[in-house]
């Protein structure tokens, strides 16, 4: 067993690679803070126990990260069996971690999309841009944006994106007759890169604060001096949802040393994701391969859950459930389906319950064949009729 540098917890090590260790007495710790943060005493009666449930539970919600789901394919038989196998309705449970809209680049602007880690971005830091490291990119669904036009120009965002306004943070739905910090995008472009100053020591939140619970963040965290900024009227906040059946697809910056980047020239606060679970269902079928090389049901559920069992997008989840089958069993083809409700959505931001977001991985001639894809999505489809 060594320690993993990135994470500081213990590693075990076996074929397949390092599997993390759950630390039961950091996580403990770590749910006293989060209690102290809210305003409570993890001391009083009734609260003296609970860091120690907390863990347990998220030693069970991150249970997939401890086994490699590969090894659960393992055992496989040669049935010769060759039409396709399909279990539908898996209970699926996991937790999401809470782009053509360019943002303010090193170099000139870039789509969202196509940023990478390591790029770096504009920001403001007490009214002087200077510049910050994309760390980390995550993408995530979503179905409502809303545009924000001042006279600096237009963007778009999620409704809850973290704005800079002259009363701190505020969400890009209420930001309608404040304003935001801006600078000149255009005259970034020539600016010589300087060395990016200290992170303020953040402002500690509130007891219940709500503001904290959504965005990780205090919302009077933000301070400027416009030194080479200025506060902009909002004269327009937009919403609209996606058209049709497909969500639109937004992406999260993790950014160091300031967590901040600007869009048009407009200071914003990277997303933060919220271990906040998704459940649904998860549908899986297979093809064999021309031996008939097939695995137990039970292990298909089991598969599901391992990769599920972790901090998790379930865009992500979806293609690693399909690509796990393609390695394993070698199938002629695969198609995974997951059907979800994000409770990111239901208990906070847009607060929209009920509303459900569906996946597809299709590999192989599951794929290629319109028609043996149409006969497995039929059965997926039927099996409520």
């Amino acid at each position: 067993m060594t320690a993993d540098s990135s994470t500081g917890g213990p590693l075990y090590h076996h074929d397949s690679g390092s599997v993390p260790v759950f630390d039961h007495a950091r996580a403990e710790k770590a749910v006293r803070e989060l209690l102290l943060a809210c305003g409570e005493d993890p001391d009083r009666e009734g609260l003296q126990d609970t860091p120690a449930r907390v863990a347990r539970a998220y030693l069970e919600m991150f249970a997939g990260l401890y086994t490699d789901p590969d090894t659960v394919l393992d055992k496989t038989f040669d049935e010769c069996h060759d039409e396709l196998v399909l279990v539908t309705d898996i209970p699926t449970y996991s937790t999401c971690l809470p782009g053509r809209q360019p943002v303010d680049a090193v170099g000139g602007p870039c789509d969202a999309a196509d940023v990478r880690v390591g790029d770096r971005l504009w920001t403001l830091a007490e009214g002087r841009a200077e510049t910050t490291t994309v760390t980390r990119i995550t993408t995530r669904p979503a179905r409502q944006l809303v545009e924000v036009v001042t006279d600096g120009g237009s963007f778009v965002v999620t409704p809850d994106h973290p704005l800079a306004t002259p009363d701190g943070w505020a969400e890009a739905a209420g930001v309608a007759g404040t304003a935001i910090e801006w600078t000149e995008p255009g005259a970034l472009a020539s600016r010589p890169l300087s060395l990016a100053l200290p992170r303020r020591r953040p402002v500690e939140p509130a007891g219940g604060d709500d503001w904290w619970l959504r965005h990780g963040f205090a919302k009077e965290s933000h301070h400027t001096e416009l030194a080479e900024s200025r506060w902009l009227p909002v004269t327009t906040v937009r919403p609209f949802e996606s058209p049709g059946d497909s969500p639109f697809t937004v992406y999260s910056f993790t950014c160091d040393p300031h967590p901040t980047f600007l869009v048009a020239g407009h200071l914003t606060h990277n997303c933060e994701h919220h271990l906040v679970p998704f459940h649904g269902v998860t549908h899986v079928g297979y093809i064999p391969n021309v031996k008939g090389k097939v695995t137990g049901l039970s292990k298909l559920a089991r598969l599901v859950d391992l990769y599920a069992k972790r901090p998790q997008v379930q865009e992500r989840l979806t293609s690693q459930i399909a690509d796990a089958l393609v390695r394993k069993l070698e199938p002629r083809g695969v198609i995974v389906v997951v059907e979800a409700e994000h409770l990111c959505m239901a208990m906070r931001g847009i607060r929209k319950p009920g509303a459900r977001t569906t996946t597809s991985a299709v590999r192989g001639m599951l794929r290629s064949s319109a028609t043996s894809r149409s006969e497995a999505l039929d059965l997926i489809r039927g099996r409520t009729r």
